[in-house]
């Protein structure tokens, strides 16, 4: 992780507690190039320049924090993850830091994401300072997406398995969409087929 060119501060928060149903596994300990999924999103984190990094556990959360080097990121668990993914990105926003402005929503499978990538969502954001940031791939809206600390009090108010989105409505003049190339913020990793495919769909030929 590498410091900002302003002072402001933007967290990220990794959502890595649902019970991972359709995967037949623990989600974040899948196996991706020789590491698990979470680790390689951690990786992938601390090349950008994100300035700490918080996440958020809930099913098999012990077995999860016996195998996986957190570092210095943060790590809180989620009691009440069978909510649902509202819950869980509550959980995350409250243990922000105070001083932090923005909070970067990143999704546990998301192994594929680039580093530069999240560096464009925050430089835009620090430049633009938008609401919202979503990175756009090929013309379809994909993940990460940022946050302004603006909008935390909207995510306090879903409830169940809602993501962020549900907030995106109230805001649509001040969401700030970004292309990037990078096809890794359009992964949706839901069982082990979907890990292998990706795998070997960026694999040299």
């Amino acid at each position: 992780m590498n410091g900002g060119v302003n002072n402001s501060v933007i967290s990220a928060v990794v959502l890595a507690a649902g019970s991972s149903s359709r995967m037949g596994a623990i989600k974040p300990l899948v196996p991706v190039g020789g590491k698990s999924m979470l680790d390689c999103v951690l990786a992938i984190l601390r090349e950008s320049h994100m300035d700490d990094i918080l996440v958020v556990l809930g099913y098999e959360a012990e077995v999860i924090q016996q195998n996986v080097l957190f570092g210095d990121a943060k790590v809180v668990v989620n009691p009440s993850y069978r909510d649902g993914m509202a819950s869980s990105l509550q959980t995350g926003l409250a243990h922000l830091t105070p001083e932090a402005e923005a909070a970067l929503i990143v999704l546990a499978d998301q192994p594929f994401l680039q580093p530069r990538t999240i560096d464009i969502l925050i430089d835009e954001y620090r430049r633009k300072r938008p609401k919202i940031v979503i990175p756009i791939f090929n013309g379809r809206r994909g993940n990460p997406v940022l946050l302004d600390r603006s909008v935390f009090g909207d995510v306090s108010e879903l409830k169940g398995d809602v993501g962020f989105r549900a907030v995106f409505g109230n805001h649509e003049q001040a969401i700030l969409t970004v292309p990037v190339d990078d096809p890794g913020v359009l992964v949706d990793l839901d069982t082990a087929a979907d890990v292998q495919r990706f795998e070997r769909s960026i694999s040299p030929r």
